[in-house]
C-alpha cells in the first residue's frame, strides 16, 4: 500500500516538476527579458532541466542503467549551466574566483573520468562536489543580497534566483552524499520524490522572482550587457 502510494505521489510530483521547469524559459520570453543576459541563461538553464529530466517517462522496469546515466548527465550539464550563471552575474575579484572555480571542476571531472573512468563512484564525487559548489555560491550571493540596504528589480530577481538553486541542489546534494555513505542509493524512491519536490519548489521561485521583480532592460542596457 505504502509503495502504491508513494509510487502514484512521485510520479505525481516529478511530472508536475518537470512541467514547471518549462514555465521560467516561457517567462523570459513572455516579458521580454532575454535582453538581459543573465535572465536568457537562467531561462535557458530551465529549458535545457525540463527537457533533460524526461528521462523520468522512460519506463523504469528495463531501464534502470539508462535513467541513471541520463540523471548524471543532467546534473552534470545543470551544474556547468549555473556555474556560468554565477559567473556572468559576478563582477571583479567574485567573477574571477567564479571562473577558477569552473576551471577546476572541469579539470576535477576529467581526472576523475581518465582514472576510474565513468562509473557510480566518480558520478557521485563528481555530481556531490558540484552540487555543493553551487550551495556555496548561492548562499553567498544571498549574504551579499541581505548586506545590502538598497537593491535594484535585477537585486531582488537574483535573489530568489540564489535561493531557487539551494532548492534545486540542497536535494541533490543530500541524495549524493547519503549514496557516497551506502545509505541510500540513486534508485531510492526517497531520495527522487525529495529531488523533485526540491526541483518543484526551485522553478517555483524563479517563476515569482522573475513575475515580481524582473523588469525588461533597457535597449542601450541591453546592448551593454550582450557587448561586454
Amino acid at each position: 500500500m505504502k509503495t502504491g502510494f508513494y509510487t502514484l505521489l512521485t510520479t505525481l510530483v516529478s511530472n508536475i516538476a518537470i512541467v514547471f521547469c518549462l514555465a521560467p524559459f516561457l517567462m523570459v520570453i513572455w516579458k521580454k527579458l532575454q535582453y538581459e543576459r543573465t535572465y536568457t541563461l537562467i531561462g535557458l538553464y530551465w529549458l535545457v532541466t525540463g527537457l533533460l529530466n524526461q528521462y523520468n517517462w522512460i519506463g523504469t522496469a528495463h531501464s534502470n542503467h539508462l535513467q541513471a546515466e541520463l540523471m548524471f548527465i543532467r546534473n552534470l550539464i545543470g551544474i556547468h549551466f549555473a556555474l556560468i550563471i554565477f559567473y556572468v552575474r559576478g563582477d571583479g575579484a567574485q567573477k574571477k574566483a567564479i571562473l577558477y572555480t569552473l576551471l577546476f571542476f572541469i579539470l576535477l571531472e576529467l581526472v576523475m573520468m581518465i582514472w576510474n573512468g565513468v562509473d557510480n563512484t566518480s558520478n557521485i564525487i563528481i555530481i556531490g562536489l558540484g552540487s555543493m559548489l553551487i550551495l556555496i555560491f548561492s548562499v553567498a550571493g544571498l549574504v551579499n543580497y541581505l548586506k545590502n540596504l538598497d537593491h535594484s528589480s535585477f537585486d531582488n530577481t537574483m535573489a530568489f534566483i540564489y535561493a531557487a538553486f539551494l532548492f534545486a541542489y540542497g536535494g541533490t546534494t543530500m541524495m549524493y552524499v547519503l549514496n557516497y555513505l551506502n545509505i541510500a542509493t540513486t534508485n531510492d524512491p526517497d531520495e527522487f520524490f525529495l529531488y523533485y519536490v526540491g526541483l518543484l519548489l526551485s522553478s517555483l521561485l524563479t517563476c515569482f522572482g522573475f513575475w515580481q521583480y524582473a523588469e525588461r532592460p533597457s535597449l542601450t542596457k541591453a546592448k551593454n550587457n550582450f557587448n561586454s
